[in-house]
């Protein structure tokens, strides 16, 4: 794959995308005063961070192998 160097690098590009995803939704829920809204944007923000884990872990489960 050309846009990373290997298949650790993928899994943490998507770590930090999830971690960045999962902070901009807590700071939604943050800045509501809807509780229905406020408890949305929660499980969204919640379920990203759990993908950053899960991605985080296959980043060290794929540490050193090439795509070849």
């Amino acid at each position: 794959m050309a846009h990373y160097e290997n298949q650790s690098d993928m899994f943490m590009k998507r770590a930090e995308s999830c971690k960045k995803n999962g902070d901009r939704f807590y700071a939604q829920a943050k800045q509501t005063s809807n509780k229905d809204q406020y408890n949305q944007l929660m499980a969204q923000a919640q379920a990203h961070y759990q993908s950053q884990k899960e991605n985080e872990a296959k980043a060290k489960q794929h540490a050193g192998k090439t795509w070849k």
